[in-house]
């Protein structure tokens, strides 16, 4: 074992707290997560946290044409949400409600085009929200259809990513509450990967959990010990601590370690030898990515895993990436959703190289969603004062800071 080099990251990780410009005493090892399992805070967390913040909706790519639109359900504010790209190019939301009588526009999916018309009463709306037609409009005393546009949600665009914000005046712009560690930091990256495969659970636990159970590494040595059992760490990096963490005013980044004497299975050495090294194993040459990427550029670098908070989290690597958002639907219930992306196949044996990645990358997932269940039954029984967390779990101390800030801001 290099234990000059394993002391170096152990180093790094007690530093961190004072390094990323968030204030350490806010960091808390001991988090009485119980008390937040209750239906009087999650209403409080709605309010404060997910009506004020930016929340990640889809991506423009899931819009490739004038006309093109998704319907969107939020579980928080049980709201549905019609995202459109209009005649003009420009991407916006709409609550997904008719104008007259308040029916569903679109009961659900996706496709394009140029208008939307009520199934209920015939109403048209373009495909940038305006009232085009009222059937029988003589029978409405002074109605004017330049009043009755389908209601906007304020949106945004970062990178391909479509945000939303549900207060009636965002109190800050996306830029601002997105910060300087992400504007100009990523350029591209999200253009050089596809969707590749796409799943939602409906789960029997807190929003917390679900962000906490994929915001910290400690897990990784033991919970996917059969799944993905050396992708992390090896001889330099035994414990698999971060090398590098960034701790911003509301959202976190951090490093993951890859294993440089990672052993090939003789299945995946097939797969790579068709296609490229995605998990478990990775292609540490980073050199033509963004800076926003392994911002340190660590050698043996795996993937980052960024947290946007309060409910987006996405693991970006080498030639992938992963994004899953955790919807709350109650205190004790969230929709967890996940996307996995990667690199554009040029050829066959690049899109069977892919699945066989694909398979191992959803059985972690899985590991993943598996403890959430149990852990939220036994935390909401009351046994535990609190949780303790380590410097392997300072992400974890970070979001539940950042909760606090939000849930004291007036």
């Amino acid at each position: 074992m290099d234990t000059a080099r394993a002391e170096t990251v152990a180093q790094r990780q007690e530093r961190l707290g004072q390094q990323q410009g968030y204030p350490a005493d806010r960091l808390k090892t001991r988090v009485d997560v119980a008390a937040m399992l209750t239906p009087e805070h999650f209403a409080l967390e709605r309010e404060k946290i997910f009506r004020r913040a930016w929340l990640v909706i889809g991506h423009t790519d899931d819009l490739p044409q004038r006309g093109s639109y998704f319907v969107f359900e939020v579980p928080t504010f049980k709201a549905s949400l019609l995202v459109v790209r209009g005649q003009d190019d420009q991407v916006r939301v709409f609550h997904n409600a008719c104008r007259h009588r308040g029916n569903k526009l679109v009961r659900e999916g996706e496709g394009c085009r140029k208008s939307f018309t009520c199934g209920f009463h015939g109403w048209v709306f373009s495909s940038e929200g305006a009232l085009e037609v009222i059937t029988d409009p003589h029978m409405f005393e002074a109605v004017d259809k330049k009043d009755y546009g389908l209601v906007p949600v304020t949106a945004d665009v970062w990178e391909n990513l479509i945000f939303v914000n549900f207060d009636e005046q965002p109190r800050e712009s996306l830029q601002d509450y997105l910060g300087p560690e992400f504007f100009g930091r990523y350029t591209g990256y999200f253009d050089l990967h596809q969707k590749v495969a796409s799943y939602s659970f409906e789960l029997n636990t807190n929003w917390h959990l679900g962000v906490n159970s994929f915001t910290e590494g400690y897990h990784a040595l033991y919970l996917h010990k059969n799944t993905a059992r050396d992708y992390q760490g090896g001889k330099v990096n035994p414990q698999r601590h971060r090398p590098n963490m960034e701790l911003m005013k509301r959202h976190h980044r951090y490093s993951a370690p890859g294993n440089p004497d990672h052993r090939i299975l003789p299945v995946e050495a097939i797969a790579i030898q068709y296609g490229r090294k995605l998990l478990p194993a990775f292609d540490f040459d980073c050199s033509m990515l963004p800076p926003g990427v392994n911002p340190t550029r660590y050698e043996y670098w795996a993937f980052d895993v960024v947290e946007f908070f309060p409910n987006f989290v996405t693991i970006t690597g080498n030639h992938f990436r992963a994004e899953l958002t955790f919807w709350p639907i109650d205190h004790e219930r969230t929709l967890v959703t996940n996307r996995t992306y990667n690199y554009k196949p040029k050829n066959l044996g690049e899109r069977l190289s892919q699945d066989y990645f694909r398979a191992r990358g959803r059985d972690v997932v899985r590991e993943d969603l598996n403890t959430m269940e149990a852990q939220h039954q036994m935390l909401a029984s009351g046994a535990l004062p609190h949780v303790l967390l380590s410097r392997q779990e300072m992400a974890l101390q970070h979001h539940y800071a950042v909760t606090a800030d939000m849930l004291e801001t007036p």
